[in-house]
């Protein structure tokens, strides 16, 4: 898992030692916390994985609240650069005189958006069980809220850009299309967890229902 540079991920100025210090830290903490959830997850534990002793958690962390929000910065700003790439490379792969061009092309961006959301049931889980906590404690709202809004904002941009290359344009504001996207995908994964779908990632709710939300915030540019 690498660091970023922005946010909470490894702040800047910090030095090369110091930032190799927080990387293994926060590549244990993953390891733990997908292992035990959050709020049963270690300190100890974690500074074991990680090879140093609890002053070298807490030199970079104020707590494991802290330390999952930078592990959220750096995964969600992965996410996004990845899907950026893929987007960019859907849209380059599409004959521009096909029919069905525009078409194929947003269906495929949507999927890409939806994955980029969460890629797999863990993460979806952890992210899950850290909104709840913050939900109950008013000290996290703030942070919480920030993280989440500069991935939304990510995903905005790539939004407005795919758009604008296909001529196209958002039906409401981008932050209000892509926050409209994210609750409902979570709550339609949410769905197929507690449903127990074998393929979550290629049930209905996820190939079907969010594809059309995706089109019908989109309308002809002007």
């Amino acid at each position: 898992m690498a660091t970023t540079s922005a946010g909470l991920g490894t702040p800047k100025g910090m030095t090369r030692r110091r930032a190799e210090t927080r990387r293994r830290v926060m590549a244990a903490a993953y390891e733990v916390f997908t292992e035990l959830g959050i709020r049963d997850a270690p300190v100890e534990l974690i500074c074991d994985r990680a090879g140093f002793t609890r002053g070298a958690f807490y030199s970079n962390f104020a707590s494991k609240e802290e330390l999952f929000l930078a592990i959220y910065e750096t995964e969600m700003q992965e996410r996004a650069e990845r899907l950026r790439v893929a987007v960019d490379q859907a849209a380059r792969a599409a004959d521009p005189g096909s029919p069905g061009r525009i078409d194929r092309v947003l269906r495929e961006a949507g999927l890409l958006f939806m994955e980029s959301l969460a890629a797999d049931e863990t993460w979806y889980l952890l992210n899950a069980e850290f909104r709840a906590q913050a939900m109950r404690q008013p000290e996290l709202r703030g942070p919480t809220a920030a993280a989440e809004g500069r991935f939304h904002d990510a995903l905005a941009d790539i939004l407005q850009n795919l758009l604008g290359r296909l001529d196209l344009r958002l039906t409401v504001d981008p932050r209000s299309a892509v926050v409209t996207i994210v609750a409902l995908y979570e709550t339609m994964l949410e769905r197929a967890i507690l449903d127990e779908l074998p393929e979550k990632a290629d049930s209905r709710y996820l190939t079907e229902v969010l594809p059309r939300l995706f089109t019908a915030l989109i309308a002809p540019g002007q």
